[in-house]
């Protein structure tokens, strides 16, 4: 029998289901917004430019706020805790494997393609999923796509609609949660405070946890620490 989700699950999955796709649900009453006057909604672009910048200038993440998240980013790093802590992850870099927790009624597999377009894409079929990532990519962004898409896995199984999209721009606040989901997971925010104050080199904190530099610098301007 599934254990009753917390109550900050249910109102994640609440607000997911409930939105649009394009904009973040709690935008119109986000008392974070209203306070520090800056969100992920507003800046949606400029973010998903990052992810897919070709050359890394530290520079162009200056933009980010460095304070206490939004509640929809709060709840989503509550839930990539609750599966760190599901898979007995204590640790960088975290295993792919932890992937296999998004769905235990199905199987997930994945495939490396050589797609021209996106990172990574995502097939339910009727006995499992079917993740494909860019064979192109780098193994530190496919493991960053790969827990992306974990993401829509999770939201398709929780809640119903899932990610409403119309037109090529909508839908993009849902694939930021994704993102966050994915930074979250793999650079949960204690670890990357703990190893920075070992190492304090950012190519060195991006070969620990996994990820790409691009990531991890967004990771390390929302802490505040460069």
């Amino acid at each position: 029998m599934e254990e009753k989700p917390p109550k900050w699950e249910s109102e994640l999955w609440s607000y997911v289901g409930r939105g649009d796709g394009a904009h973040c649900p709690m935008y119109d009453h986000c008392q974070f917004r209203q306070r520090s006057g800056w969100c992920a909604d507003d800046n949606k672009e400029r973010l998903s430019q990052l992810a897919d910048a070709k050359r890394f200038r530290s520079t162009s993440y200056d933009f980010i706020e460095c304070a206490t998240n939004c509640r929809m980013a709060q709840m989503v790093e509550m839930l990539a805790q609750k599966y760190l802590k599901k898979g007995g992850v204590h640790c960088p870099p975290v295993p792919t494997g932890l992937l296999s927790l998004a769905d235990k009624q199905h199987a997930i597999e994945t495939r490396l393609l050589p797609l021209k377009a996106y990172h990574g894409a995502i097939w339910h079929l009727r006995e499992g999923w079917i993740i494909q990532l860019n064979d192109n990519d780098i193994l530190a962004t496919r493991r960053l796509t790969l827990f992306h898409e974990a993401f829509h896995i999770l939201a398709h199984c929780k809640t119903a609609p899932v990610f409403r999209k119309r037109g090529s721009l909508q839908g993009s606040f849902n694939e930021l949660l994704a993102d966050h989901f994915a930074k979250s997971i793999l650079m949960p925010r204690e670890w990357v405070k703990e190893k920075w104050a070992e190492v304090k080199d950012l190519d060195k904190m991006a070969e620990i946890f996994g990820v790409p530099k691009s990531a991890m610098c967004i990771s390390l301007k929302r802490l505040g620490i460069t």
